[in-house]
């Protein structure tokens, strides 16, 4: 078994995405500045407006609600033509034939799509740094928020491989990519107000169970429950108990899960 580092796939989709084409450099370029000046402006916004404690706070949360929406709405497209447009452009053959196993090809597939997308993740990381210096005691609310983050994006992005795998049409793959995305996030919504609806002896406090799967909705408490805060809660709330533990456990689950069905079925969508 051949070092991940040295896996042909992720250098490929590393260096197809990373590196610049001659033709788009200048745009390529432009864009960059636009975007760290951009970044430049919105952090030096945020400082002046610094005044307190609940200032640095809320610039937390709303770092990771803009991180978790890039991931929500960028990890299904990321992914989601990693293997239809191969099979579109007939250089999917080229990869069946080689000597790499069918995990080091889903591994470095899912690993060359996602890294890009950490490194655009990074641009929050000097914001939430400079709130945790200031404030240390939000900490552990940043880096569990971070991790939730994290684990999610690795979640869609397996998600958005396996749609592509089984798919013969990049536009397929990609409807069913964010199909799975918008539903998950919207579905839970929507189970949480019909077990309410339907099942009333239940209560509206057990039926939030199914927010803690949501990965907006466990932003708020994991800052309310782990950073101090003038907000209370209930401590029989679930969302508040169980955040952000289920998410982490349950995304964490179906992305073994997800990775061990692609790789266990290789030869079957591999060779359709």
């Amino acid at each position: 078994m051949i070092d991940w580092r040295e896996n042909p796939l992720l250098r490929r989709e590393l260096l197809l995405r990373l590196r610049p084409q001659p033709s788009h450099r200048a745009v390529i370029i432009l864009v960059v500045v636009l975007v760290f000046i951009a970044v430049a402006l919105l952090y030096w916004a945020a400082l002046e407006s610094m005044s307190g404690y609940q200032t640095y706070r809320e610039l937390i949360i709303t770092t990771l609600v803009i991180e978790t929406l890039l991931v929500v709405g960028g990890a299904p497209a990321a992914t989601a033509n990693a293997v239809s447009r191969e099979r579109e452009q007939r250089t999917w053959d080229l990869v069946t034939i080689t000597l790499l196993k069918p995990h080091e090809v889903v591994l470095g597939k899912l690993l060359g799509r996602m890294i890009p997308l950490l490194l655009f993740l990074l641009l929050g990381a000097p914001m939430m740094l400079l709130c945790v210096i200031a404030r240390p005691e939000l900490l552990p609310g940043a880096m569990l928020g971070t991790l939730s983050i994290l684990v999610t994006l690795i979640f869609y992005s397996a998600a958005g491989l396996a749609a592509s795998c089984f798919s013969r049409k990049t536009v397929t793959a990609t409807v069913l990519a964010y199909l799975f995305a918008g539903g998950w996030v919207f579905g839970t919504l929507i189970l949480f107000g019909l077990t309410s609806l339907i099942f009333p002896g239940i209560g509206s406090n057990e039926a939030t169970f199914w927010l803690t799967v949501n990965p907006f909705a466990v932003i708020g408490p994991i800052m309310v429950k782990y950073t101090p805060t003038s907000y209370s809660y209930s401590p029989n709330d679930l969302l508040y108990v169980l955040s952000p533990w289920v998410l982490l456990v349950v995304y964490s689950g179906l992305t073994v899960v997800l990775v061990w069905v692609l790789v266990s079925t290789y030869r079957y969508w591999a060779y359709r």
